[in-house]
């Protein structure tokens, strides 16, 4: 590892009289840690301590770092998103110590509308709590959203299942969002869709596109929601709900302070899997 990437991994030291075990992460972006940390000990229960996690950067580091750990004794955990490798495939063998997540991103288990309720509730001074319901119609937004964000994500897979090197979910929201209402434009869905599209075909053929549809198609389960499971909600959902909640109920607190706010309230059981998961590597009762 270069040397600030060892730097990083090397700060868990500084913290085993806090944690009882090390928990190394993807996400540097400030406020991650803690946000991390929340969900997994909500979800472990009162008697595990973890003050914090410790990010190490991309997908590949964070890997890197799990097949090159020493054997010191002290209990550690890696964990890395689902991305689109959930429906694209893993380009390279996982080790035993990381946990893939279950859903696109950590965002992904911020999508409880309890969470987003209860916050718009506190920051409301006037609205009761079933009006704000009824304002924000989370569910309403999902059904509205679902066909155009589950072709999109499908086209968004294909791409990353054939390597090809063309702008995905790097594009964001704003690619894709009809104003302040967080609404999902279905002409600029289609839009980026056929670019896509073209692209894929034009690159490696209609038969070759057409096989990567379809390898990614047999990845989706029809169990679960494909917005919460699939969709970037770092990159998508999220910023749109969060932008749809502040025509409801206008407020200044800023994104990350949010994201927090929601991670405390969300439903830990979303997160038991990896909890599951976790207390198998760590040996844990």
């Amino acid at each position: 590892m270069e040397r600030s990437k060892a730097a990083k991994y090397a700060a868990s030291v500084f913290y085993e009289n806090f944690n009882d075990f090390d928990i190394y992460t993807e996400d540097t972006a400030a406020g991650y840690p803690k946000i991390v940390a929340s969900f997994l000990s909500t979800a472990l229960g009162s008697t595990i301590t973890l003050d914090r996690v410790f990010p190490l950067g991309q997908r590949g580091d964070v890997l890197k770092a799990a097949r090159t750990r020493p054997s010191t004794g002290r209990r550690a955990a890696y964990i890395v998103d689902g991305d689109l490798y959930l429906l694209a495939g893993e380009r390279e063998e996982v080790p035993n110590n990381v946990i893939v997540l279950p859903r696109y991103c950590i965002e992904n288990f911020m999508l409880d509308e309890e969470a987003f309720i209860d916050i718009m509730d506190e920051e409301h001074i006037s609205q009761s709590k079933n009006n704000i319901r009824d304002s924000f119609d989370f569910q309403g937004w999902f059904t509205r959203s679902a066909a155009n964000l589950e072709e999109l994500f499908r086209y968004f897979a294909a791409a990353h299942h054939l390597h090809a090197e063309v702008a995905t979910v790097s594009r964001g929201y704003g690619a894709i969002y009809s104003g302040e209402q967080g609404e999902v434009d279905q002409e600029k869905c289609q839009e980026v869709i056929s670019e896509i599209c073209n692209h894929l075909i034009e690159r490696y053929g209609a038969l070759k596109t057409k096989n990567a549809l379809d390898f990614v198609n047999r990845n989706i389960d029809p169990g679960e929601c494909f917005i919460t499971k699939y969709v970037s909600a770092k990159d998508f959902s999220l910023p749109l709900l969060i932008l749809k909640m502040k025509t409801v109920c206008p407020t200044k607190v800023p994104h990350i302070n949010l994201k927090l706010r929601i991670a405390q309230k969300s439903n830990g059981s979303a997160f038991s899997e990896v909890a599951s998961n976790l207390r198998r590597i760590l040996d844990l009762a």
